[in-house]
């Protein structure tokens, strides 16, 4: 049964169209990922859906009795509260029952006392009160609070901020966690989240995945997490072109979907052009002959083929990406192999120690992920890098012909009073003529290019900053959150450039999809310490899933200390795994320093100035038979050792 439709909807902002002919359906109980490009009118969707925007025609239905929530941009929050209190502004009938609770036990007690015995009151005070709390219980008044803990811990804030925190201390970020957090209290019977993994780090990622699975109710989700929406959501809608694509899966189904359906309308659309360019010549012919005879048969002839052409229902040309971003980041003069060593840093702000001790090795063509809990040092690690931060102990050296490009979450380093041509200049030392076709690269057209930074969506002032990068011949890159403000389109043409790469590549995300696609290692931040695992984003996830069940083993076996030969038995299992995992992972690192030594050997002998050096070049040739051999035996080590 449907719980929500959208049929046919028309909105337009002025003279241009936002929505033409779109339509969506959701039952109730399921899940539906709502997506198009910045700007095709998401947003609107749900403000209609809402009520909260008017439409030029259409049907909107909502089912009798359904209620629907959707997450305001802006909440409206009493800066005095507590985070604990505002949350409770979601049950402030139960909260009102509960005051009237404990002012008819205050008032039964009087009344019951020795002096009042025979109050002929009593009954019907004690009638009310056996009535409010079967309503409290029925209601859950007894369950509310426990929920509010779950939810708001889950949202990331601790137990502390819950209870001491005012709503007037909180972030733009934290706002919008609490935003959630209550929406998700008011348990609506449709659910409208736009970005909802927006401020969340992993772990509440996690959580808000594993609540929206078995929420009963219908969900409507505008999200560029693709790992996320991959993880929800049953059906897939695309907004394109004001009109509505309808896909039966999820992000993965769509992305494979989306191709199948593109080649079919492709191979249609070609042959539909065949056929109107030989009708085309037919009608063509057949005028010249009646001119050349005079004979009327072939003038009715083309005039018959001619309205048959008419009538043809004429498929447009297929576009299965539309404009992208045109990235193409270029290196023109590596590296040395080390490109930044970390050693034995700690960094705190006054009483909050983030990290101490903390070690990492970075070299050349390596790309790295680190992820985290927010506030865990993260972007403050990347800043120190850069030199914006200083450590309070250790080093941090980069390496020879480094050249460090960036990007930064806060946008920092813009002067909000230049236009994007001088931004690009300034950054990338470009000619005007070449700053302007630059920009049109990365979709900013026509008078866009006057604009001033302050003016700049946060999606524009990432296509600026990812366009500076681009031009500034940096071989490594430094990201921090650079697909925030991106996107699907342009969060896809960003992986396939740095895919390419030839540089080095240090990136901070919570961005699942993101990581997966290019990483090579990801590094945990967790409880000061820097914790790496030798793969992208599932890799870490299934060995973090090892952990635990190795974790969950040796509790269990601890507590049965009575089954003696059983528990070490296990113990002495689960210590053998560890070996064999510790001897695995100094493998791989040994066989991916040697293919980087087997790399750069390769490099020094097909280097011009080299090619008539005959001693040097046998001398090459014998280390790299040498190393390559080499290879081969750790390859051979690593499969025995499988």
């Amino acid at each position: 049964m449907s719980a929500l439709s959208l049929n046919s909807i028309i909105k337009s902002y002025g003279t241009g169209e936002v929505l033409s002919d779109f339509s969506l359906f959701l039952n109730q109980g399921e899940k539906v990922g709502l997506i198009g490009a910045n700007g095709s009118g998401k947003t609107t969707v749900f403000k209609i859906i809402s009520g909260i925007e008017p439409y030029i025609s259409g049907k909107v239905a909502l089912s009798r009795g359904l209620k629907l929530g959707y997450l305001s941009q802006l909440p409206d929050f009493n800066p005095e509260c507590t985070l604990e209190q505002e949350a409770k502004t979601i049950f402030n009938e139960l909260v009102e029952l509960e005051q009237r609770l404990r002012e008819l036990e205050v008032l039964i007690a009087d009344k019951s006392s020795r002096h009042h015995q025979k109050d002929p009151e009593l009954p019907t005070i004690m009638q009310e009160y056996s009535e409010i709390q079967h309503r409290f219980e029925q209601d859950g008044g007894y369950q509310y609070e426990s929920k509010i803990r779950q939810i708001t811990t889950g949202m990331g804030f601790s137990l502390d901020e819950l209870t001491g925190k005012r709503v007037a201390s909180l972030s733009g970020g934290e706002k919008t966690r609490l935003g959630l957090a209550k929406l998700l209290l008011s348990e609506p019977d449709i659910l409208l989240l736009d970005e909802p993994t927006n401020h969340l780090d992993l772990q509440a990622i996690h959580w808000l995945e594993n609540y929206l699975k078995d929420y009963p109710g219908g969900v409507i989700i505008i999200s560029h997490d693709r790992y996320f929406l991959d993880q929800i959501v049953d059906r897939i809608v695309e907004l394109k072109n004001g009109r509505n694509e309808d896909y039966s899966g999820n992000y993965s189904y769509y992305l494979k979907e989306r191709e199948r359906r593109y080649e079919q309308l492709k191979h249609h659309y070609q042959n539909q052009q065949k056929k109107i360019v030989k009708m085309e010549e037919s009608i063509k012919r057949l005028y010249q002959w009646g001119q050349q005879g005079s004979d009327q048969k072939f003038f009715k002839r083309a005039k018959s083929m001619q309205k048959a052409l008419d009538r043809i229902e004429r498929v447009d040309q297929p576009v299965l990406n539309g404009k992208k971003m045109q990235l193409n980041f270029t290196v023109s003069k590596r590296s040395g192999r080390e490109v930044l060593q970390i050693s034995g840093v700690s960094k705190a702000f006054n009483d909050l120690k983030l990290f101490s001790a903390v070690n990492l090795g970075l070299y050349w063509g390596e790309k790295i992920a680190i992820i985290g809990k927010n506030g865990t040092g993260k972007t403050t690690l990347l800043k120190m890098i850069t030199g914006i931060y200083p450590p309070d102990q250790g080093q941090l050296k980069l390496g020879a012909n480094v050249r460090p490009g960036y990007y930064s979450q806060e946008f920092e380093g813009f002067n909000p009073q230049d236009d994007l041509i001088t931004a690009l200049c300034r950054e990338c030392n470009m000619k005007t003529a070449e700053a302007r076709k630059a920009l049109a690269a990365f979709l900013f057209t026509e008078d866009e290019v006057f604009k001033k930074v302050e003016s700049l969506s946060g999606g524009e002032r990432s296509r600026l900053r990812l366009l500076q990068l681009m031009n500034g011949d940096y071989n490594f890159l430094i990201l921090d959150e650079p697909t925030n403000h991106l996107d699907l389109p342009s969060r896809e043409a960003l992986e396939e450039t740095l895919e390419k790469y030839p540089g080095t590549i240090l990136v901070v995300s919570h961005d699942r999809y993101f990581i997966n696609r290019f990483i090579d290692y990801t590094f945990e931040l967790e409880k000061g310490k820097l914790i790496k695992y030798h793969g992208n984003y599932d890799y870490y996830r299934r060995k973090k899933r090892e952990e635990q069940e190795i974790k969950q083993k040796t509790h269990l076996l601890t507590k049965e200390t009575a089954k003696g030969s059983e528990y070490h038995r296990l113990k002495d299992k689960i210590r053998e795994e560890r070996i064999k995992e510790s001897k695995i992972n100094h493998l791989e690192i040994r066989i991916e320093e040697t293919e980087q030594l087997l790399r750069e050997l390769e490099a020094e002998m097909i280097q011009p100035q080299n090619l008539t050096k005959l001693d040097l070049l046998n001398d090459l040739k014998e280390r790299y038979e040498k190393t390559q051999q080499e290879l081969n035996n750790l390859y051979q080590e690593w499969e025995d050792t499988l």
